[in-house]
């Protein structure tokens, strides 16, 4: 584990090396790039098998296309993408009022960054981001994920084997160190994680005035339009709704129907998710559920809701196993508002249907809870997808489609209200690991530069009244 005080001596020499080189070259970048990916490329065998230690069952598969993948896929974007980025932009000036004078913005680093990676993917939120970082010219440090030991332990020798600290490394510690993490003069500070320690995280940041992206979760809801409710699209829902045994902050969290179409949604779900996982326990596709800590947690949302009188569907009719902490899909029919399958998110395969009479009223509903990461329509209407798209207050949206907004390397990825703040990914990733500073250089030949020399005279009355043209 890392301690405190060589967290202060890693950071101070980050702080150092950024002091002497604040503008690194599109080679430099280009080269830090390249050996994140290269680090990925060497141990891809050896993450696979920390995951599947920390999370007690995890497939290969999404090792490879969602973890590693993850940073890969990111990091080769940027490469395409890094030098058109960097280029300073040329604004416009008005030339009656400027003369020759030129302006441009620069996308400036903006130091030594924090990023504080989660359980639920501990190698892609631990470097996913950090392309961006390094691809802005920033130097990082990795927080890794207490809940995955095996798995932090083996990001921090992968990063010290090909980076110098002073560039990125990755410390692990346990709460009181996340703590002490969060109180250091970062240029910027990234959390992943959950609603309760974000408001901590900026607490702690907020004492040295540190800009915070914050990347949280929420209650991802999910509305099935009348044409939705078929068989390829219910599929295509079972199968992301389990993904990483429902452990994404983008998963799908509960579901609505028309009214008209709830038996059959159903009733397609159970067809469809029998004809993929006859035996879904045991699989080599089932992820495993964290720790025990959280598969009781969801095992007492499907109690409660069980007492109170709810349908609860197992749809190939199996039960949850303690040893493998694997949950098969679970489907908990109109529960009230009042349960905790309502009003927590689940994290776990495990999703809640209800109805509604129309769109309006199901954007109403949606609109009327904190605000989602992630948003979904399943339908092929037309006015109806624009109406959706157009109305619903999300981090972002899917449509036939769930989690993939978050995947894209050249779409922006963040939360707004309860579920986050800032970005990563895409430009607008680069972006908010910048400071876009403008620089103005003025012309001999300014006017306004003119009229403003005193004493003031018929130059600057000009102007004056150039600005307020109706008033005497």
């Amino acid at each position: 584990m890392t301690t405190n005080t060589e967290l202060n001596e890693i950071f101070k020499k980050q702080k150092e090396a950024f002091a002497n080189n604040s503008s690194p070259s599109l080679k430099e970048r280009i080269d830090r790039l390249q050996r994140l990916e290269a680090a990925m490329m060497k141990n891809r065998i050896a993450f696979q098998k920390t995951i599947r230690e920390d999370f007690g069952a995890h497939s290969q598969y999404v090792t490879d296309l969602f973890e590693t993948g993850g940073v890969l896929g990111r990091g080769r974007h940027l490469q395409a993408t890094l030098e058109e980025w960097m280029r300073p932009v040329d604004r416009e000036l008005n030339s009656m009022v400027h003369g020759s004078s030129t302006a441009k913005v620069i996308r400036q680093p903006k130091g030594v960054m924090g990023n504080m990676a989660p359980w639920n993917f501990p190698i892609e939120c631990a470097l996913v981001m950090v392309n961006d970082m390094l691809a802005a010219g920033n130097r990082v440090i990795v927080k890794g994920a207490e809940l995955t030991p095996a798995t932090s332990s083996l990001l921090e020798e992968v990063i010290k084997s090909e980076f110098d600290e002073d560039t990125l490394a990755v410390v692990n510690g346990d709460t009181s160190f996340s703590e002490y993490f969060c109180t250091m003069p970062w240029d910027h500070l990234t959390y992943t994680g959950g609603e309760r320690v974000a408001k901590l995280v900026m607490q702690a940041a907020s004492k040295n005035l540190t800009p915070v992206t914050l990347e949280l979760g929420g209650k991802n809801p999910t509305v099935f339009t009348n044409e939705g409710v078929c068989d390829l699209l219910v599929e295509r829902f079972l199968f992301n709704r389990v993904f990483k045994g429902g452990q994404v902050c983008t998963s799908p969290d509960y579901v609505m129907v028309p009214e008209s179409k709830l038996e059959l949604w159903i009733d397609l779900a159970k067809s469809k998710w029998t004809e993929m996982y006859p035996n879904y326990i045991g699989h080599d596709d089932a992820t495993g559920t964290i720790n025990d800590h959280h598969f009781n947690r969801i095992m007492s949302y499907i109690a409660e809701a069980k007492d109170a009188g709810c349908e609860i569907i197992s749809l190939n009719g199996e039960e949850p196993n303690i040893e493998s902490r694997q949950i098969p899909m679970i489907v908990v029919v109109n529960p009230d508002e009042s349960l905790s399958i309502m009003q927590e998110e689940i994290f776990g395969p495990v999703t809640a249907i209800k109805t509604y009479s129309d769109i309006d009223s199901a954007i109403s509903y949606i609109n009327s809870k904190p605000r989602p990461l992630a948003a979904y329509l399943v339908g092929r209407e037309r006015e109806i997808i624009q109406n959706f798209e157009n109305n619903i207050i999300s981090g972002g949206i899917g449509i036939n489609v769930f989690g993939l907004q978050g995947a894209e390397p050249s779409l922006p990825f963040g939360g707004i209200g309860s579920s986050g703040m800032g970005c990563h990914s895409g430009y607008e990733g680069f972006m908010n690991y910048t400071h876009s500073k403008s620089v103005f250089e003025c012309g001999d030949d300014s006017p306004l530069m003119a009229s403003l020399k005193g004493p003031y005279g018929e130059m600057t009355k000009a102007f004056s009244d150039a600005v307020f043209p109706d008033i005497n």
